[in-house]
């Protein structure tokens, strides 16, 4: 049974999820150095008081890699867990989910993501008002 689909970069649901249900891990190589790459599939987190990073940046099918952004209204939320006994960042739903709704997270504080300006909180705004109200014609 196909539980998530990738349609450009973004991963969707295929069938209802409940609240904090797993959803998909954030595979990559799992370093304990701080990676000397581009940062775009890169995740920092710590892990029993130790800083490490999962490099993502290979394209190797796995979809944990292409969630986009939500700072405003996320619907899952990344969790460091311990998977033979390494550290892994699995993703949970915050609420529940119907089929074909977005995967979303929030990338964390901070300014330094450009769709975070104002045309992207019009985007933002315009497609929850799109959920909302089907028919209504795209402005942006």
């Amino acid at each position: 049974m196909i539980l998530l689909i990738c349609e450009g970069r973004g991963v969707f649901t295929k069938k209802e999820f409940g609240q904090n249900e797993f959803l998909l891990p954030y595979e990559g190589e799992l370093l304990e150095k701080e990676p000397d790459v581009d940062d775009t599939y890169i995740f920092e987190f710590t892990f029993k008081g130790k800083p490490f990073w999962v490099d993502a940046s290979k394209e190797d099918g796995s979809f944990g890699r292409l969630l986009n952004d939500d700072h405003i209204n996320p619907n899952c939320r990344p969790k460091v867990m311990e998977i033979d006994e390494k550290p892994a960042i699995c993703f949970f739903s915050l609420r529940p989910l119907s089929s074909n709704t977005e995967l979303v997270y929030d990338y964390g504080p901070g300014n330094i993501y450009p769709w975070r300006g104002k045309f992207g909180m019009l985007r933002n705004h315009q497609k929850n008002l799109t959920a909302l109200y089907p028919g209504m014609p795209q402005i942006l």
